[in-house]
C-alpha cells in the first residue's frame, strides 16, 4: 500500500514538472525585425587585416555557434532567407603585463577582434533591417545609441546598432613567451569565438 501511494506521489510531481515546462523552447526568440528569416547562408568573412588565417577562423566559428544557437538554419545562398555579409576590420593589442625587469616587454596582452556584420536580401542584395528603419511606427527613423569602444572608450559610429546590424568584439588574453606566433594563433582562435559568440546572440536575442 506504502509503495503503491510513494508511486502515485511521484507520477503526480513528474506531471507538475513536464507541465510546467511545456511552455519553454529553445530557439525562436528572435527580434521582430528576423520573424520571418527561417535560413542563413554564412560566405566567408571579409579579411581586411593581415593574419591570413583570420577569415575561416571566424567564419568556421559563427556557422558552429548559428548550428549550436538553433534559432536559425544554415543553408545555402540558393535556398536561403537572408546572407549574413561580416568584415574582419582590425585586430588590436594592449599591454596587459609587462615583464618585470622591463616594462617595454610584454608577458600578456590584451586581444580585441572588430567584426562588422549585418544580413542582405539574397535576391536584392539590400540589407534587412537597416539602421534607422521605423520600428516604432511612428513614421520617422528611429534613434539607435552607439556603444563606446571599450579599448579606448570613444563612442560613435564604431557602437553596436542592436540586433538589425552592427560591430561586435571579441576579446581575450593573449601570453606572450618563446613561441610568439604560437600564442598568438591560439588567442585569435578564442578571440573568433567570442565574435560568434556575440554575433549569434545579437541575432538571435537583439542583444
Amino acid at each position: 500500500m506504502k509503495f503503491r501511494i510513494s508511486t502515485l506521489s511521484f507520477l503526480a510531481l513528474a506531471g507538475l514538472f513536464f507541465s510546467g515546462c511545456a511552455g519553454y523552447q529553445l530557439g525562436e526568440v528572435k527580434p521582430g525585425t528576423y520573424m520571418g528569416i527561417e535560413k542563413i547562408h554564412v560566405p566567408p568573412f571579409k579579411n581586411l587585416t593581415l593574419e591570413p588565417r583570420l577569415s575561416s577562423l571566424v567564419t568556421n566559428a559563427v556557422l558552429t555557434e548559428l548550428q549550436a544557437d538553433g534559432t536559425y538554419q544554415v543553408a545555402t545562398r540558393e535556398n536561403c532567407d537572408a546572407v549574413l555579409v561580416g568584415t574582419i576590420r582590425e585586430i588590436r593589442k594592449r599591454q596587459l603585463r609587462a615583464v618585470r625587469t622591463d616594462t617595454l616587454r610584454s608577458r600578456e596582452l590584451s586581444l580585441y577582434l572588430y567584426v562588422d556584420f549585418h544580413l542582405e536580401d539574397p535576391v536584392t542584395g539590400q540589407r534587412i533591417g537597416k539602421r534607422g528603419d521605423d520600428e516604432n511606427g511612428d513614421g520617422g527613423d528611429d534613434v539607435v545609441a552607439d556603444d563606446a569602444d571599450p579599448v579606448d572608450g570613444k563612442s560613435g559610429d564604431d557602437g553596436v546598432y542592436g540586433a538589425r546590424q552592427g560591430l561586435v568584439i571579441g576579446e581575450t588574453i593573449q601570453f606572450v613567451d618563446a613561441s610568439y606566433q604560437v600564442g598568438e594563433r591560439s588567442a585569435l582562435s578564442v578571440a573568433s569565438e567570442d565574435v560568434a559568440d556575440k554575433l549569434v546572440s545579437q541575432l538571435a536575442n537583439g542583444w
